[in-house]
């Protein structure tokens, strides 16, 4: 698999460890050097004061595919679609691999969501300066019909002093 969840699970470690740009204009370089091709995202439709790009690829991990936000222009997060494309099986089994790996850094995630015959589970820690959000998604189907989508891990690291006050205002905007 590219990458390999130990890869992962280093970049993971170095984000959380490393002092965040500020703003989009620092963060750009930033996300250059981590191996996102940042010319490659789309730009999602503006809600409020965020803003947020999607898709962008990174060929040093394959078909993985990386985005990242602003709050009020400040950076807020970087987030990943991993291992999109490979078999249900392998996904699953990468994700388990990757929360341990995660785990064994930055400890017991605060929350989880164990795997269902319809999902692949989700991992929640919360640190110091950021937290980390990761969910499996097996590729079947609800017991409504209802697609969750082909297998992959989606996994988020967010800027804490930024994405808290996002998801505050969110909340109050959208109920």
């Amino acid at each position: 698999m590219k990458p390999s969840p130990g890869e992962v699970a280093s970049q993971v470690t170095a984000i959380v460890e490393s002092q965040w740009p500020r703003h989009l204009e620092d963060g750009l370089p930033w996300l250059q050097s981590l191996g996102i091709e940042t010319d490659t995202a789309e730009e999602t439709p503006r809600r409020g004061t965020d803003r947020s790009w999607h898709m962008a690829a990174m060929p040093a991990w394959g078909a993985a595919r990386a985005g990242w936000g602003t709050y009020r222009d400040e950076f807020a997060d970087i987030f990943w679609f991993l291992w999109d494309g490979d078999s249900s099986a392998d996904v699953l089994r990468a994700a388990d691999d990757l929360a341990r790996a995660l785990t064994d850094v930055h400890g017991d995630p605060r929350e989880v969501t164990e795997a269902t015959q319809y999902s692949g589970g989700s991992w929640w820690w919360l640190l110091e300066q950021t937290s980390i959000e990761m969910y499996a998604y097996s590729g079947a189907a609800n017991p409504d019909g209802y697609p969750t989508g082909s297998p992959c891990v989606q996994l988020q690291i967010d800027l804490r002093a930024v994405a808290e006050p996002r998801e505050a205002e969110a909340r109050r905007t959208h109920g």
